[in-house]
């Protein structure tokens, strides 16, 4: 069986990592996480949980601009353009009569 990282399709690709933009962004986020920062200090004059707060909202911002142009690529194939939107026939799908 060949790897599955081997034979994944660009759009494939670009969605599992808007899947992980996703989950990781909810994981830094969570208050187990966010309790790290919550101490009474300042940096340049912002409060360190408020600078927390925006630094992982800027780096969820930079990573889906980051993505966007592949899953627009991926997307502009349209949906019936086979299994991974690459325009190769899926591989699952038996042609009628068979």
């Amino acid at each position: 069986m060949p790897d599955q990282d081997m034979t994944q399709t660009p759009g494939r690709r670009a969605r599992d990592r808007a899947m992980a933009i996703l989950l990781v962004g909810i994981a830094l986020l969570m208050p187990p996480v966010a309790q790290v920062f919550l101490v009474d200090d300042h940096i340049l004059g912002l409060p360190i949980p408020v600078l927390y707060i925006f630094v992982v909202w800027g780096a969820l911002i930079l990573g889906a601009m980051m993505i966007s142009g592949p899953l627009k690529k991926s997307e502009a194939r349209g949906p019936g353009a086979g299994a991974g939107g690459n325009g190769a026939p899926d591989p699952q799908e038996r042609p009628p009569g068979d």
